[in-house]
């Protein structure tokens, strides 16, 4: 949505609403109705009477004629046709320009219209003395308003689409003379399809090219056979040659092949297997080879050549060569022919290609240019009905009614329902992440997430608020725990403490210094077994471990330990000795009180529960929040009044005053 846009359409309304013409038209709207519903002694919503008298008493008779008690549309046009006269001396002009209240433009100048914020509500307000003249002046301002607004916005566009309508007419006429063109142009140049066409004229070249070439090798060859079998025959030659009938037969051979070789290349092989006058002219063709093979057998008389010999074969091969020199004198001729018209096409369709792209991309040009059009023409249709879909949504949601009371008090109501409804959203919104959360935060959900109790929490390192006694608190909530652990502690002998957790930076070596610095003071001696420096994680030893010595064990120079704190690696990453941690006297899970509780954790944590089965097995928050931390250790400081006060609170102690006693 372009915003600006939007906000120069609210600015239009507004403008349009309080613009001389519009309040012109409510004037004469209002008056209509007042001279038409009016009545003297008794007060109706359109109209006080006492209004309505002081109305009566400034019009003059001739505005008075123009008034129709049964219609105030019939009365409205009246008023309208008397206003437009215009002067000094006219009523309807005059009420609007002087300061007269209710119809001049002046008094309805009070007209406020405005947008409510950044919505797509305009607010309209009107005060004045008469409650009906009020409602309907209001009632016309939003007609009036929707009426100039749907024109306006009608107006534009109408134009757009008249524009386009014009632009596809000529497009289209652009459109129909290129294709007339092209059309014209190939029934001229006798064009069907350009590209086939000249696809199938180069085929049709090459191959008779080819056969051009074939028939002229068997034509000079019969030539030069029969030359060479005139000089052998000598004068018989002359005597058979010169014979009528054997003229006519050679004539009739060459007539015949030329007719063949002309309907076999200028005919399709579907029309020659139709056709049975191809078959006809080779039955005759044969038959006139038989009558010179007669021709020849009745000129017996000649034996012997000159050279002594047998004359007999060779004037049949002689007639032969004879008959050869014809037809493929017959069939070149044919060829010449073919190939000139070849030539000729060549000639009249190598212009052709240039002008038909040059009109078919004219084409081509004009129906683009039509698309285009058809297209702004589309939009613009479609901008139409949209405009008429969202000023048709132009529509009071609040009419102006006719007011009798003050609404004051159900304002209050609204307010009031407003307050408790957020109060009760804000609190079902809590109540939903509460149940809905799964990060562990505090004890209870720890415990209702995990199934494991809490036995302590720590402050961490984040809270910035009270960074000056992190280190105090952490060391109070410190030494609470320890104070909880010394009753799972062995005397005399070493006690094992686990610390491990199910992801890497979880505060295990944070937590076991401030437990080392507890028992130190306390004069204990405590050994901190960490992963990756005292012991091997990836160690055969480590994972089939059933104690602790099976995979550390103290250097015998140390001092022999009271506590062993053993920080395990990560679950992520590492296996645990599930046999050995079961020997262990505390098992403590470090798990950061701002991570959520995945259902994967759950899957993870069920065999190690199963394998300590008795051993015991908490939870330790680090990273909590004070006051998690304060539910174990009590107040921590600063203890600052207002902190001490609102723990009491908490705690419900209304009327505790301290605890210090003498």
């Amino acid at each position: 949505m372009n915003f600006s846009v939007v906000t120069a359409t609210f600015d239009n309304l507004i403008n349009i609403g309080k613009s001389r013409s519009t309040l012109e038209k409510v004037s004469l709207r209002l008056l209509a109705n007042a001279y038409t519903y009016g009545e003297e002694w008794q007060d109706n919503t359109y109209i006080q009477s006492k209004h309505y008298r002081q109305l009566l008493q400034m019009t003059p008779p001739e505005v008075m004629a123009l008034v129709d008690r049964k219609d105030a549309e019939k009365t409205l046009e009246h008023l309208t046709a008397y206003s437009q006269k215009g002067g000094a001396g006219n009523f309807v002009y005059s009420v609007f320009n002087r300061p007269i209240a209710f119809y001049s433009a002046q008094a309805l100048n009070g007209i406020t219209i405005k947008r409510i914020g950044s919505s797509d509500i305009i607010e309209i307000a009107y005060t004045s003395a008469d409650p009906g003249l009020t409602q309907q002046a209001v009632a016309f301002v939003i007609e009036e308003l929707t009426e100039a607004y749907r024109i306006l916005r009608y107006k534009s566009t109408t134009d757009v689409i008249a524009y386009f309508e014009e632009q596809v007419r000529k497009a289209k006429k652009e459109l129909n003379d290129s294709e007339d063109d092209l059309m014209q142009y190939n029934v001229r140049e006798q064009v069907i399809n350009y590209g086939e066409e000249s696809k199938a004229l180069a085929n049709v070249r090459f191959e008779v090219e080819d056969r051009y070439e074939e028939v002229e090798r068997a034509y000079e060859s019969a030539v030069a056979l029969r030359q060479l079998l005139d000089d052998k025959m000598d004068v018989r030659a002359q005597i058979i040659r010169n014979n009528t009938n054997l003229l006519q037969e050679l004539n009739r051979v060459s007539s015949l092949n030329q007719s063949i070789m002309e309907q076999e290349i200028f005919t399709s092989e579907g029309y020659q297997a139709q056709s049975g006058k191809i078959q006809q002219d080779r039955e005759a063709l044969k038959k006139a080879e038989e009558n010179i093979s007669h021709i020849s057998d009745n000129l017996n008389e000649f034996n012997f050549s000159k050279e002594g010999v047998g004359i007999e074969s060779m004037v049949d091969e002689w007639l032969q060569a004879m008959v050869n020199e014809a037809k493929a004198k017959a069939e070149f001729e044919v060829l010449q022919r073919r190939m000139e018209t070849i030539t000729q096409q060549y000639a009249h369709m190598s212009p052709i290609g240039t002008q038909v792209s040059r009109k078919e991309r004219a084409v081509d040009i004009a129906e683009d240019n039509y698309r285009t059009q058809l297209d702004g023409l589309a939009k613009s249709r479609l901008r139409l009905k949209n405009i008429e879909m969202s000023t048709s949504d132009l529509r009071p949601i609040a009419p102006p009614t006719y007011p009798l009371t003050d609404n004051g008090r159900k304002r209050s109501l609204y307010v009031i329902i407003s307050m408790l409804s957020s109060i009760v959203l804000i609190i079902g919104y809590f109540l939903l992440i509460e149940i809905v959360d799964r990060t562990l935060r505090d004890a209870h959900r720890c415990l209702r997430l995990t199934g494991l109790p809490v036995i302590a929490a720590f402050n961490g390192t984040s809270n910035l608020k009270f960074r000056g006694f992190l280190k105090v608190c952490n060391r109070l909530a410190a030494a609470y725990s320890c104070r909880r652990f010394n009753k799972y502690l062995t005397p005399g002998q070493p006690s094992v403490i686990n610390l491990f957790s199910f992801h890497s930076r979880e505060g295990k070596s944070f937590l076991a210094k401030f437990f080392i610095q507890y028992w130190q003071r306390e004069g204990l001696v405590v050994r901190h077994v960490v992963h990756d420096e005292d012991f091997d994680p990836s160690a055969k030893e480590y994972v089939q471990a059933t104690s602790l010595s099976d995979f550390w064990i103290p250097n015998e120079a140390e001092q022999r330990p009271d506590i062993i704190l053993v920080e395990y690696p990560a679950l992520t990453r590492a296996t645990l000795p599930l046999q050995a941690m079961k020997s262990a006297n505390i098992n403590l899970l470090v798990a950061n009180a701002r991570r959520t509780w995945q259902s994967s954790d759950s899957t993870t944590l069920q065999p190690i529960r199963e394998a300590l089965q008795e051993a015991p097995l908490w939870v330790y928050l680090n990273n909590a929040d004070r006051d998690v931390v304060e539910s174990f250790t009590g107040d921590l400081p600063p203890k600052t009044p207002l902190h001490t006060f609102l723990n009491r609170f908490a705690q419900l102690g209304l009327t505790s005053k301290g605890t210090a006693v003498k």
